[in-house]
């Protein structure tokens, strides 16, 4: 009696379960989301910033390069932002710089918020480095020279960069954060803090 009153809890408790794993089949499955991708497209004639040229004040330029006007006018970086697919969900593409040295990213700063698309972003290197602290450099003098200090030049270094990166925002107010930030706001490592998914200019 004992070994079929055992043999029954052992069935009861098989078809509890067989009844559960029905009803947790017919919960609905995690909703997949497609989201825009964006790989900026770069102007091939403004694709990164001649060093000379970014690095000199434009007190210099001017006093003892006047007569070559090409020398000492300010070089232009250039990309076209255009989500290829999800537009119509799309409210807002935040867009962020951060000035790269190295493999070292310091603080990002957003530039815009776009609402329609195709974007153009056309930056001088003068724009392009206004507000940026690079962790790479000693201390926490900004990349830009002392406007008030008309000789001194910016502080770059050849191969230096400035990386542009997006985030989303969308229609329902949600935001679709792309690039992580460490706690200090700077870029941690992923794939769209490269190209062709990040626009990078580079002083070269």
């Amino acid at each position: 009696m004992k070994n079929y009153f055992a043999s029954f809890l052992l069935l009861l408790s098989a078809v509890a379960g067989l009844s559960s794993c029905r009803e947790s089949s017919k919960l609905p499955e995690p909703k997949n989301e497609s989201v825009p991708l964006i790989i900026p497209e770069v102007n091939a004639t403004k694709s990164f910033f001649p060093f000379r040229r970014s690095q000199l004040s434009e007190q210099i330029r001017i006093d003892s390069l006047a007569s070559r006007p090409d020398y000492y006018t300010r070089p232009v970086f250039e990309f076209v932002v255009n989500p290829s697919q999800g537009y119509a969900e799309l409210q807002t593409v935040e867009v962020y710089k951060s000035f790269r040295r190295g493999t070292t990213y310091g603080p990002r700063v957003k530039i815009a918020d776009l609402t329609s698309f195709p974007a153009t972003i056309s930056l001088t290197s003068q724009q392009a480095l206004k507000d940026l602290y690079p962790n790479s450099i000693p201390g926490t003098l900004a990349v830009l020279a002392n406007p008030a200090v008309l000789t001194l030049n910016n502080r770059i270094v050849r191969n230096d960069a400035i990386v542009f990166t997006f985030e989303y925002v969308l229609k329902d107010g949600r935001r679709i954060v792309l690039t992580p930030v460490s706690t200090d706001n700077t870029l941690l490592a992923s794939s769209l803090i490269n190209a062709p998914l990040a626009a990078i200019a580079v002083f070269r």
